[in-house]
């Protein structure tokens, strides 16, 4: 017997997306008298398509002259900024500007995204594989998850920091799996020997009787892949923050996959969990499982140039006509986020909302900056740094 999938051969990255900033052109680099939309809320002119927008930085406020030549000089220092004043979000909420606040939540959306130009928020927090980035890093953990498929792996092993792109990954994985794929997907299971056969059957539309004894279970868990082997189709059981799982579980998972017909296998496991699920499988208590792992793959964080083209791929993806953040604000947004593609959405996401309360249509480095001081972007402590592993 035999399984296929549905190939997916990643595209190359296009041209405008891997080349989104060039190198050598900063903001700095531009006039000192070109206008400031910082200051001024104008819009920037419009640079070629997906070419990164540059601004220059003002970090003093030049006297405004009043009726009868008197000089008003601000009230703050000279190095503040206005706006520091009062958070763009709360002018937003507060001020008149923009009623629709008071709206339902899909009108803010809307007004978000035309603001922008935009189909649909390019940085939201749920796992999306419309809008997976195929970076070299998740190019080779797609392989290997392909591969463990595809060869009867018994044991394929995804692990990654929090927010690293795991989930959305494998929801892409899914949506190309072939119909005679059997998906059972279990999430944070915990419990007894027992309470995990019956997280296993209910992920695959079994009954798990209360009233059954674990001999019952595991013998009805045993049938349905011998006759889901007789009608030509494959049982795949993945477990999602597998770390949380216990050893003695990890055990239990791994005597499953001894139920085999001659040389083929009759369940695959693929394990998606953080760092430290590697560390736990390597432990000496669970070497035999560790030698039934036969794909794996660790999924690091996005180094700098990764993270530019990640925020350039997620605009055009959304419809953004142009590249909406300035080269300096996204590597301000990768420095505080160390890559973690979770961080990256959040923090960018925070600073369209900011450009928006300010009626600008980039997002330039003040204001990833404002965002920043204002506190309104938890962030988390750099992770660990992990050697990738295939």
């Amino acid at each position: 017997m035999s399984g296929k999938i549905f190939r997916f051969a990643p595209p190359a990255m296009p041209p405008e997306v891997v080349n989104i900033f060039k190198s050598g052109d900063s903001e700095g680099e531009q006039p000192s008298s070109a206008p400031d939309p910082e200051a001024t809320g104008a819009n920037p002119p419009d640079p070629a398509a997906f070419a990164s927008s540059r601004t220059p930085r003002r970090d003093t406020h030049e006297p405004v002259k009043k009726e009868g030549d008197a000089v008003h000089q601000p009230d703050k220092k000279p190095y503040m900024r206005k706006s520091r004043a009062l958070s763009p979000l709360v002018k937003l909420m507060e001020g008149p500007r923009n009623s629709s606040y008071t709206n339902p939540m899909n009108s803010t959306i809307e007004i978000y995204t035309q603001h922008f130009e935009l189909k649909e928020r390019p940085f939201t927090l749920l796992p999306d594989p419309d809008f997976l980035f195929w970076s070299p890093a998740h190019q080779r953990a797609f392989t290997m998850l392909e591969y463990g498929t595809l060869t009867g792996a018994p044991i394929t092993l995804i692990t990654g920091e929090v927010g690293a792109g795991k989930t959305t990954l494998l929801h892409h994985f899914l949506k190309n799996l072939d119909e005679n794929f059997k998906v059972g997907m279990v999430s944070n299971a915990h419990g007894s020997r027992g309470e995990l056969l019956r997280w296993v059957l209910m992920s695959l539309d079994q009954p798990a009787s209360e009233a059954a004894t674990y001999v019952d279970l595991f013998d009805q868990f045993q049938e349905y892949l011998i006759s889901e082997y007789a009608a030509g189709n494959r049982v795949i059981l993945i477990f999602d923050e597998a770390q949380n799982l216990s050893q003695e579980s990890l055990e239990e998972l791994r005597m499953f996959t001894n139920i085999n017909a001659n040389k083929d296998e009759l369940l695959q496991l693929v394990l998606v969990g953080q760092p430290e699920l590697r560390e736990i499988v390597q432990q000496p208590e669970l070497r035999q499982f560790a030698q039934r792992v036969a794909s794996s793959f660790h999924l690091n964080t996005m180094d700098e140039s990764t993270t530019l083209a990640y925020i350039g791929h997620r605009l055009k993806k959304a419809g953004a006509p142009r590249n909406l953040f300035t080269e300096s604000a996204s590597r301000l947004v990768h420095k505080n986020t160390h890559g973690v593609p979770r961080l990256v959405n959040q923090l960018c996401d925070l600073s369209m909302v900011y450009a928006f309360a300010k009626n600008q249509k980039t997002v330039t480095l003040l204001t990833v900056e404002q965002v920043l001081e204002d506190g309104a972007f938890f962030g988390a402590p750099a992770p660990e740094k992990n050697d990738e592993t295939a």
